[in-house]
């Protein structure tokens, strides 16, 4: 009898193994967003926003929607965080069913910061080329300008201080780069930000017969990747 009970143990050792194995590897993640930005604080804590009303649906796994590691201040450089990114578990880059870097045109000042007009324009052109689209939310001359184009439609040349300066007297309070509640505090806003960025494509495209991002300014893609996470938010299953 001894005997018999020691090879049911085994047996019945045998058949939960692979049950529990099962159970393990039953949910995969949905990876969804990879995100590269430009900026440290500002259009990470904006775009954190979007992805924390996805976690708490809690139809998706903290890994469905992520920011590549924040290397770079340039666009080029914003390219290669995306395109180089793996994370602990070994996902990487091409595993994400949608991928965006956030740049902005940023001319250089004299007083320092900025980048070249060749690195904008190259990082676009080679996201443009990447197997596996990478999409590209530019924004001239800032991302602020997405901001503003939540109170009024502005179409004329503006310089980024410029953009702050009408954004700060548009909210009546002082603009802080590193806040953290610039999407609650503009939400109710949106759709009005993205009939003006439209509105703003458009005419930049009647001026120079196509989209030059570089000589459309103001204007901003933004909105195309607002618009991806509002879909993602009413259909992510």
């Amino acid at each position: 009898m001894a005997r018999r009970k020691d090879y049911n143990v085994r047996s019945a050792k045998r058949q939960i193994a692979p049950k529990l194995k099962r159970s393990e590897n039953r949910y995969q993640p949905r990876l969804l967003v990879l995100l590269a930005c430009e900026g440290k604080n500002t259009e990470r804590l904006y775009f954190d926003a979007f992805f924390a009303i996805l976690k708490e649906r809690k139809t998706i796994s903290s890994a469905s929607c992520v920011f590549a590691p924040h290397q770079h201040t340039n666009p080029t450089g914003v390219l290669n965080d995306l395109l180089n990114f793996k994370d602990s578990v070994g996902r990487t880059s091409n595993d994400y069913e949608h991928r965006w870097i956030v740049i902005d045109r940023d001319e250089e000042r004299h007083g320092g910061g900025g980048h070249t007009l060749e690195d904008f324009n190259a990082a676009i052109e080679r996201a443009s080329k990447c197997r596996g689209p990478v999409k590209v939310a530019w924004s001239n001359p800032s991302f602020e300008l997405w901001y503003l184009l939540h109170f009024h439609f502005h179409n004329t040349a503006i310089d980024r201080d410029q953009v702050i300066d009408r954004l700060e007297k548009a909210m009546a309070r002082a603009y802080d780069k590193s806040g953290n509640d610039m999407y609650s505090f503009l939400a109710g806003r949106t759709a009005e930000a993205v009939r003006n960025a439209r509105r703003l494509i458009e005419q930049a495209v009647e001026v120079n017969g196509k989209l030059i991002p570089a000589r459309a300014n103001p204007a901003t893609t933004v909105y195309e990747l607002v618009e991806l996470l509002q879909d993602l938010q009413k259909t992510v299953e």
